[in-house]
């Protein structure tokens, strides 16, 4: 869990550990469904993720493969919207489930470990945002500008 936590200490990592809980996804089974309430910030310990939407037509849209460690539904702890993607689990997946709830009481606190929780969200949605970036320049066919 170090590792997707980089730069809290180890007593704050220990701290996300004791208000989160410890969860089991067998592989083939979702961990969001697009367009539910997502129960919080998943830290995925180990395992693949399959991360889609679904286009008009019905059919999967692939938008991404994660692998652990990463975080899983870091929307959702920030925001209170319906999951905007499905999240299938590839192989069996084990991970850290902090609910909003949970990380709203430690905020309240005024606790470090969850601002600092923040950043680690922020960076882990800025770098997808680049991604996408990149993804959309690729098939408009402006990479080059």
């Amino acid at each position: 869990m170090q590792s997707v936590l980089r730069g809290l200490t180890a007593p704050q990592v220990e701290q996300l550990i004791q208000a989160s809980v410890g969860q089991k996804v067998p592989s083939g089974q979702a961990l969001i469904n697009e367009g539910e309430r997502v129960s919080g910030l998943m830290v995925l310990l180990q395992g693949k993720v399959e991360i889609f939407k679904h286009g008009p037509d019905g059919l999967r849209q692939p938008l991404a493969n994660l692998e652990a460690p990463t975080l899983v539904g870091e929307m959702s702890v920030i925001t209170d919207r319906p999951a905007s993607a499905t999240a299938i689990a590839l192989v069996d997946c084990e991970f850290q489930l902090l609910t909003r709830a949970q990380f709203q009481r430690l905020i309240a606190a005024d606790n470090i470990a969850a601002y600092r929780l923040v950043v680690i969200i922020a960076g882990v949605l800025a770098e997808r945002l680049a991604k996408l970036d990149r993804k959309v320049l690729e098939l408009t066919g402006h990479w080059n500008l």
